[in-house]
């Protein structure tokens, strides 16, 4: 049936299911194929397969993925982690200074970036002031969800951009000595044109970049310059063909020392830059 719709990973992913709804290692489902499925969980089962035949994100099914080597809860309406992200976490991983550093994740969605962020610095010893952020009541509330079941540390806020790190006279109520994004940058028109999983089950509000892809890029890295401390750091993910235009901007606002990482398939993926 997965094969038939299209799905990919047709294989691996029927022997996931059954997995999850045997909460059993694929050694012991190979050693137990001449048994018989209860009633309940061939029901189960089959209506999952189902589901993904009209290609209902696989993640969004079985309620989580990982990331960093960590285990994320995934939920409609919140955009799923996917694997070229880790290279922009372990970029600011590299860009971090031997001392406890205060963090931004914008446009945070699961949360995967600044958790994994603050896990892995935990684990060297730092203790890290991280701030997760978005304007999405979904995503705010699995963010809020995913630190506690991974005892990360973070504060979760939610906010347009840096609206609310702004007092009453517009004035920044907070600098960060690195900020990490990975904001909508899919151009409007390029949308209809992704996979049917990601076009018409994922949050469009964190895919869309506007007409050129670059909105959000244009709107942060105007304020930048108001949030980071003198040598502070931006990292975003970008799409690929985007680093001339991204690395412009940047450059428009002053910044200097921009680097650019390509992902494991060659791609433009991570812009850096400093003040």
């Amino acid at each position: 049936m997965l094969r038939d719709a299209g799905i990919i990973n047709h294989q691996a992913e029927a022997r996931h299911l059954m997995m999850e709804f045997l909460n059993e290692d694929l050694a012991s489902i190979y050693s137990r194929l001449a048994d018989e499925l209860d009633d309940v969980t061939a029901m189960r089962y089959m209506k999952a397969v189902k589901k993904r035949t009209t290609h209902y994100p696989f993640q969004y099914i079985i309620g989580y993925t990982y990331f960093m080597e960590y285990k994320f809860n995934c939920k409609e309406k919140v955009l799923i982690p996917r694997y070229d992200t880790e290279n922009l976490v372990m970029h600011s991983l590299d860009l971090s200074k031997d001392r406890d550093m205060k963090v931004m994740d914008l446009c945070c969605g699961t949360g995967c970036i600044g958790i994994s962020y603050y896990l892995w610095r935990k684990r060297d010893g730092y203790k890290d002031d991280v701030t997760l952020v978005d304007i999405s009541d979904d995503a705010i509330a699995l963010s809020k969800e995913n630190a506690e079941k991974l005892d990360a540390d973070v504060q979760v806020v939610q906010s347009d951009l840096f609206s609310a790190f702004r007092d009453e006279d517009g004035n920044p109520t907070c600098k960060f000595d690195m900020i990490l994004s990975n904001p909508p940058y899919i151009k409007t028109g390029d949308i209809n044109f992704l996979m049917k999983d990601v076009r018409e089950f994922e949050p469009r509000l964190a895919l869309d970049g506007s007409r050129d892809g670059l909105y959000f890029y244009r709107k942060i890295i105007s304020e930048l310059r108001d949030f980071l401390v003198e040598d502070g750091k931006i990292v975003f993910e970008i799409g690929d063909e985007q680093y001339m235009d991204v690395s412009e901007l940047l450059r428009d606002e002053g910044f200097k020392d921009i680097v650019k990482l390509r992902d494991m398939s060659g791609y433009d993926r991570v812009v850096s830059a400093g003040l």
